[in-house]
């Protein structure tokens, strides 16, 4: 299915390269001072630690704010019995409300060749999206796991929380090595097998080669998992315009073909590209994961933000 892993390659122009990441920096001070207004949406369902966390849970835990009660035993903190329950009932009760904690955010980044193709590229998109989320999780001191892979997984960032590793994380997100393929299967298998607590788990990929992602997301089940699979892709992937003999190349393997393409093939092309994102958006929705495809050409301010608060995973 050439569709899916393609990149342009005609006697006019020099074949594509994978490209090292624009000069720059990321995105600027002000836009992280309005980011930090911002939060992930994270499923109450999701077991976190209890201490200094910022997401609300399905766990009860004595509070001072209390919608429960249970039975006082030794060694509970006297802070939270209910006095005013204990006055009239002559039985000592615990005051128990909604816990807030912190979770384990996992943060998979595709670093195979293709995501290095485009202008601005999928690499350097995914790399501004690994840092605003990023932040995020180290703002609101969640477990911060970012884990670049190709055929396996590369040296980790990570687990850490804190602001004081913001500048750190936004350097290791800008020096991620570009590898030749990627494989899904393996590396949702072994993190699912690593981190059996679970958590919120983001993947950012183009999905060229995405053969083993069913296998991987049924690892990944609701309510121990929140998956995201937020999937980057080029304009002109959808809907190339193209017309005449071209020589197509593999931006993965290296492989070529060499094609005359017409508007009935170019018709076919757009049908298959359909078809291929259906797919996807069904194959997450059967296994409880979010789909959302992303344009490399959005403004990451203007655009995606609000995208992705519209698809409740930012509020």
């Amino acid at each position: 299915m050439w569709f899916r892993n393609i990149f342009l390659r005609s006697p006019q122009h020099k074949p594509t390269r994978a490209r090292r990441p624009q000069e720059g920096p990321l995105f600027d001070e002000l836009f992280l001072r309005r980011l930090q207004r911002m939060s992930l949406q994270a499923q109450r369902t999701l077991q976190g630690n209890p201490a200094n966390g910022g997401h609300v849970s399905r766990q009860y835990m004595p509070a001072s704010e209390f919608s429960d009660h249970r039975p006082y035993f030794v060694g509970d903190d006297l802070r939270y019995v209910d006095w005013n329950a204990y006055a009239r009932q002559d039985e000592m009760l615990l005051k128990l409300g909604e816990a807030e904690q912190n979770l384990d955010i996992h943060i998979l980044l595709d670093a195979s060749r293709s995501m290095a193709w485009g202008n601005p590229s999928k690499l350097r998109l995914m790399q501004q999206l690994a840092g605003a989320v990023g932040y995020l999780v180290l703002s609101y001191n969640d477990r911060l796991h970012i884990v670049p892979f190709g055929s396996q997984a590369l040296r980790p960032f990570g687990p850490t929380r804190g602001k004081g590793r913001l500048v750190e994380m936004l350097r290791y997100i800008e020096q991620i090595p570009v590898q030749q393929t990627t494989e899904l299967r393996t590396i949702l298998q072994q993190h699912a097998q690593q981190y059996k607590r679970g958590g919120m788990l983001i993947l950012c990929s183009d999905l060229l080669i995405h053969e083993g992602l069913a296998d991987g997301l049924r690892l990944l089940p609701p309510p121990r998992w929140q998956v995201v699979v937020l999937h980057l892709l080029d304009p002109r992937e959808l809907r190339p315009e193209l017309q005449g003999p071209f020589e197509l190349e593999d931006s993965e393997t290296g492989q070529r073909i060499s094609v005359a393409l017409d508007a009935e093939q170019i018709a076919a092309y757009h049908q298959g590209v359909q078809e291929w994102q259906e797919n996807l958006k069904r194959l997450c929705g059967r296994y409880g994961a979010t789909y959302a495809p992303v344009m490399t050409t959005w403004p990451l301010e203007q655009k995606i933000v609000p995208y992705l608060r519209a698809r409740r995973l930012l509020t």
